[in-house]
């Protein structure tokens, strides 16, 4: 029976991981929402034969970022589909568990009315 309610957590966490992911990934990618800036560039200033180049940022810092975004919440993603195919996994085992108990139970009455008849 606690096989059967640790099954359905893991489907639940899982589930709840999934959601949390494809959520957060169509805010960022449709709604624009902007992500956290875990990697900062400093502005670059290169020297070349015309004289000091300086290139922006900013916009390589927006993409870099968005890029380590969707790779983290790929791998949230593709945890919680596995967190819920454990727990999927967990009830299907549970209920071919009961269901062979079940059949041996029958199997013995069917003996049992048997041997009655006898």
């Amino acid at each position: 029976m606690h096989h059967k309610i640790i099954g359905y957590l893991l489907l639940l966490v899982g589930l709840s991981m999934l959601f949390f992911a494809f959520t957060g990934m169509y805010q960022t990618f449709v709604n624009r929402k902007p992500v956290a800036q875990v990697l900062q560039l400093k502005p670059l200033a290169m020297n070349t034969q015309y004289g000091t180049v300086e290139v922006q940022t900013e916009a390589i810092n927006q993409i870099v970022n968005i890029g380590l975004f969707a790779l983290f919440m790929m791998f949230l993603a593709a945890l919680g589909g596995k967190i819920a195919a454990i727990g999927g996994n967990l009830l299907k085992t549970e209920r071919l568990c009961e269901t062979l108990q079940q059949l041996r139970r029958d199997e013995v009455l069917a003996q049992e009315e048997r041997i009655k008849k006898l």
